[in-house]
């Protein structure tokens, strides 16, 4: 039985899955070289995988590995040197020019023999969930806005009434359509 379970797991599958993905995924090799690019990868910094292979991965610009620029060669790159990165928030530079915010996170991948063979990275499109913080702030901020304005009208109207010798504590008077002045 076990051995049906790893015949599923063949290059092609592996292929078809990591193709198949939302995330973008893509790998280096031991000399920091994009291997493969997934089309999702494609999609979030607007480089074919053609034009992407065979690259070093600062094609993207991503602004900070470890809180700081990507270097320029993979001997100074933090996840060669560390093993890993921890996922975290950063921008990469689209092939048009602009940033895009993703989540990346990186892992080396080694042989039976423990030597590091390249890098396996992941990036994670935040353009969506941007967008979609930004539209509630701002809604947030209209609300609150109306808030005030009800306020000031509210705060306008009771003087109002009172000016016109209606109780105050009494808004319902007023709700149905009482007369002032």
């Amino acid at each position: 039985m076990p051995s049906k379970i790893h015949d599923i797991w063949d290059r092609r599958f592996l292929t078809q899955i990591i193709d198949s993905m939302a995330e973008g995924v893509f790998t280096l090799d031991g000399d920091g070289r994009v291997t493969s690019w997934n089309p999702a990868m494609e999609s979030i910094s607007g480089y074919a995988s053609r034009d992407a292979i065979g690259k070093t991965c600062d094609i993207l610009q991503f602004n900070r590995c470890f809180n700081k620029a990507c270097p320029t060669n993979q001997k100074e790159c933090g996840v060669f040197k560390h093993g890993a990165t921890k996922a975290k928030e950063c921008m990469l530079r689209h092939k048009d020019g602009h940033d895009v915010a993703v989540i990346k996170n990186a892992r080396v991948v080694r042989d039976e023999n423990g030597s590091v063979i390249g890098v396996v990275e992941t990036v994670t499109d935040l353009t969506e969930l941007k967008r979609a913080r930004l539209e509630a702030e701002e809604a947030a901020r209209r609300l609150g806005e109306m808030y005030r304005l009800g306020n000031i009208i509210g705060s306008v109207g009771v003087a109002a009434l009172a000016a016109n010798g209606i109780p105050t504590g009494d808004m319902g008077a007023a709700a149905e359509g009482v007369a002032i002045g």
